[in-house]
Parts: structure tokens; sequence; C-alpha cells
């Protein structure tokens, strides 16, 4: 499994994924349900950077304590 990057012009999602193929599944799926979109214009999918993959995790870590 990798990490990708998938983004439209305005949003962005790291979903794992073990190919690219997936990865654009994926992240469609993840896209529609940040945005409402039902049809996102998927620009970038990509490997993400380890840089994104940590700022993800201290997000998510952020969002659990503030719902404790």
């Amino acid at each position: 499994m990798f990490t990708y990057y998938v983004a439209t012009l305005a949003n962005y999602v790291l979903v794992n994924a073990a190919n690219e193929t997936d990865a654009l599944e994926l992240g469609r799926a993840a896209l529609i349900e940040l945005t409402g979109n039902a049809t996102p214009n998927i620009r970038t999918i990509r490997f993400a950077t380890d840089d994104e993959i940590e700022l993800s995790r201290w997000h998510q870590e952020m969002l659990a304590r503030e719902t404790q």
C-alpha cells in the first residue's frame, strides 16, 4: 500500500491504495464525501510526500483531541 495525494484545484485528500487506479477511485469517493460535489474534477494523483503524510496525521490527532 502507498499513500497517494488526490486533488482538485481546491481540495485534496490522502488515500492508501495499491496503485494509481485504486487511488483515483478512493480519492474520488473521499472528495465527494468532503465537498458534496458528485463529480469532482480530479487534476492530480501522485504519491504523497512525507511532509503531507505527517501533516495529515497531526491534523487527525488534533481533531481527535477536540472531540474528546
